[in-house]
């Protein structure tokens, strides 16, 4: 996203924040050259933006490996900010209610880019799941989430973006034709969610709908129910659990501002 006012906007902040932001439990560790070649940025800026944080301490790099990673410091900064912010106890809340009376495995994630990054996860007792990572790159044809969060952005939006996403696939059911691809996404966003038979991982069936801004009213994430194949079959699941899914999704909507920032 573009800042609104360039004049009053930090480039140098912006660098430093987007390479705290590439560490995450699949990505623990990179080293100078790996963070450069993902933000596209020339050796010696990564080298004074990586400096820099390792100083304040925020960052952490071996010698011995020349591999960089978030401090200590790091882990009691981010622990601060969750406790300064109610986002996640009313995300907890309400999940939980939802998990409490119907066992299901649900994941509630948002938008980054063409990447979905999981915010909250329950998994369902006794059942065959599979746990998605914190950070789900280029997903978003493979995914119940990626797919409910792309319906939810108006059609000339959702048409430029389908005609540029790298529709690589992740199983033999994943759908790779853009005009296929469109197709299911505007049929689910007339009927307010989205869904994933075995496309990003074969076994695993999900259902999802988008969480919209209530402020902006665009969409920022997805909120998603997710089953095995041995246990529901998609019509069942449609049946079941569409309405209670769009429901989460509305009441998760309401209950967090979150900011406009995300919508991707």
């Amino acid at each position: 996203m573009m800042p609104a006012n360039e004049s009053y906007f930090s480039k140098s902040l912006e660098k430093g924040l987007k390479i705290l932001a590439l560490f995450n439990r699949e990505t623990p560790a990179l080293n100078q050259t790996e963070i450069a070649k993902k933000l596209g940025l020339n050796m010696t800026s990564t080298y004074r933006y990586i400096n820099t944080l390792v100083e304040m301490g925020y960052l952490e790099k071996e010698e011995s490996t020349k591999l960089i990673r978030p401090s200590i410091f790091c882990l009691a900064f981010c622990n601060n900010l969750m406790r300064a912010s109610d986002h996640r106890r009313l995300i907890k809340t309400i999940v939980d209610d939802i998990h409490a009376r119907f066992n299901i495995t649900i994941d509630v994630a948002l938008s980054v880019d063409d990447d979905m990054m999981r915010i909250y996860h329950r998994e369902a007792a006794d059942t065959l799941t599979y746990t998605l990572p914190d950070f789900t790159r280029n997903c978003l044809h493979t995914t119940a989430l990626g797919k409910a969060y792309l319906a939810s952005l108006p059609d000339p939006e959702l048409r430029a973006r389908v005609a540029t996403l790298d529709l690589s696939p992740r199983t033999n059911r994943t759908v790779t034709e853009r005009s296929a691809l469109l197709e299911e996404l505007l049929e689910a966003k007339r009927n307010g969610y989205a869904m994933n038979v075995e496309e990003y991982l074969p076994g695993l069936i999900a259902i999802a709908a988008p969480l919209i801004h209530p402020f902006t009213g665009r969409g920022v994430g997805g909120v998603s129910f997710d089953f095995s194949v041995l246990q529901r079959r998609p019509d069942e699941i449609v049946e079941q659990y569409a309405p209670l899914v769009i429901d989460l999704a509305a009441r998760l909507s309401a209950a967090i501002p979150l900011d406009d920032r995300q919508r991707g």
